[in-house]
């Protein structure tokens, strides 16, 4: 009888410390890496609409749910879009502010998003 309370309090703490992460808006999002890249970026435009057509009807099959997070990366920014986008595979991409793909060195690139990278899309619920 001890053991299923403390599951059901454990359960219950953990559920109510998990913390979820904050969705950021569209808008708000293209406005501040504009700011950031000085560019139009359509592209990311283009991402985010399909990502939240993705989450609303799932027309995409969930290949536009996940994250996007921008870094400042040997003087560049990037964009990490963590989606598949329909590859078949691929857990994401890196984008330049012309919306180019990029390559940096996966350890090094990896790190500098986990310490300074900012969220600045979420769809996952």
């Amino acid at each position: 009888m001890r053991a299923k309370v403390f599951m059901a309090v454990f359960g219950i703490l953990l559920f109510t410390t998990c913390k979820k992460q904050d969705e950021v808006a569209p808008t708000e999002t293209v406005e501040n890496a504009q700011l950031l890249c000085n560019a139009d970026l359509a592209w990311l435009k283009d991402i985010i609409k399909k990502a939240d057509e993705d989450k609303a009807t799932k027309q995409y099959k969930g290949n536009y749910m996940g994250t996007i997070h921008v870094v400042i990366f040997n003087n560049e920014p990037l964009f990490l879009v963590r989606m598949m986008m329909g590859s078949g595979g691929l857990a994401g991409y890196v984008f330049t502010c012309a919306g180019t793909r990029a390559y940096p060195d996966p350890p090094d690139f990896e790190s500098n998003v986990q310490n300074k990278g900012k969220l600045i899309y979420n769809n996952i619920p």
